[in-house]
């Protein structure tokens, strides 16, 4: 799980900082949005260092072809399990951790955040066919059951970037 936070805290801040406003370009950058990172650390964490490592025994264990585990991790558990989680936890967090959990304005952030992520998910989620396709074509069909984690997460720090680059907020938070 520890990876799976650290993978997704390095993707989170070279995503900002590429997109940072500011003129002198830093990792992190000057203006980083700390709770924004916190949130993908939070999302990294629990799916991509602790889900991820059951569905991956779970596809190992029932599928003998590679190309259908491959098809029922990209076309079953990444639209129904990784995007609804993801959709779902990290705008709870930010508004949590940006106005105070259960309050009425963290209410209204979570709905605001919600909707610009669920806006962008249908793109993001061709992006991700685009990045994990050829990936996971290799991982089920050359690497060893027992390195599939460590696999992917050697490619999750460039995906934790796109997927932060690409669901980024226009909508500031309000001063």
């Amino acid at each position: 799980m520890a990876t799976g936070g650290a993978l997704a805290f390095a993707g989170d801040v070279i995503a900002q900082s590429l997109l940072s406003k500011e003129e002198e370009k830093s990792i992190p950058p000057k203006d980083w949005d700390v709770i924004r990172t916190n949130a993908f650390v939070v999302f990294g964490a629990l799916y991509t260092g602790g889900a991820q490592h059951f569905i991956f025994n779970y596809l190992n264990n029932s599928f003998d072809e590679p190309l259908a585990r491959l098809g029922m991790a990209q076309f079953f558990f990444i639209p129904f399990c990784y995007y609804p989680t993801f959709l779902f936890m990290t705008p709870a967090l930010r508004a949590g951790w940006e106005y105070g959990f259960g309050s009425e304005e963290a209410k209204i952030r979570q709905n605001q955040l919600f909707s610009e992520v669920a806006s962008k998910i249908p793109p993001t989620l061709l992006r991700n066919w685009c990045f994990w396709l050829p990936v996971q074509f290799v991982q089920f069909n050359y690497i060893p059951a027992e390195l599939n984690v460590t696999f992917t997460a050697a490619f999750g720090v460039i995906w934790n970037a796109i997927l932060s680059w690409s669901t980024a907020g226009t909508a500031e938070k309000e001063a």
